[in-house]
């Protein structure tokens, strides 16, 4: 596999797995798979969506359990595709129906976001999990540059910020475990 040289290197990736059952029989799924999948215009949202999906699996799951992977649904503010891929890649909640997004839905704990904001509420066989980035996370500059880019005035150089800064949120949450990244509401 080819390594994005933008990305830290692999083997500094804390958890790159993760691990769900299709049909009773596991089935695991790295981050690589989900860059793959979605790409990497997006690559801070795909990290931070494989990160969510990590904590919330370990919430909502009975110990030892591998939850099902089509029993998760998923509740959210945020609107980032990069996430959203992850999500379909590793559950199928959007194509299967079970994803709900509300851009004007705001939680007090949830910070807000470029559109939307930081909010995952997750589902697992009545069970339900509130989810969102650690406190601070991301940065306010991130989402600043993140405003400054879908401008109609943008410059080529608002649009490169914005892309080390989704590279910066990316190798930050490459770098850290899934309990650190991600925080309960």
């Amino acid at each position: 596999m080819t390594a994005n040289p933008r990305l830290i290197p692999h083997s500094r990736w804390v958890a790159p797995t993760l691990a769900v059952a299709d049909d009773g029989l596991p089935i695991v799924f790295s981050i690589q798979e989900a860059f793959n999948y979605h790409g990497y215009d997006a690559v801070g949202g795909v990290a931070l969506g494989f990160r969510l999906l990590q904590r919330a699996v370990a919430l909502l799951a009975d110990e030892g359990e591998l939850p099902e992977r089509r029993g998760l649904t998923l509740f959210t503010a945020f609107p980032g595709m990069g996430a959203r891929d992850v999500f379909e890649l590793v559950s199928r909640v959007v194509t299967e129906g079970r994803f709900t997004l509300d851009v004007d839905f705001t939680h007090p704990g949830a910070q807000k976001g470029i559109a939307g904001s930081f909010y995952f509420e997750f589902g697992y066989r009545g069970r339900r999990v509130a989810l969102a980035p650690a406190a601070g996370q991301p940065p306010e500059e991130f989402l600043a540059a993140g405003r400054a880019s879908k401008r109609a005035d943008a410059t080529a150089e608002t649009r490169r910020k914005w892309i080390e800064a989704k590279y910066r949120l990316a190798n930050t949450l490459l770098g850290i475990d899934a309990r650190d990244a991600i925080r309960v509401l």
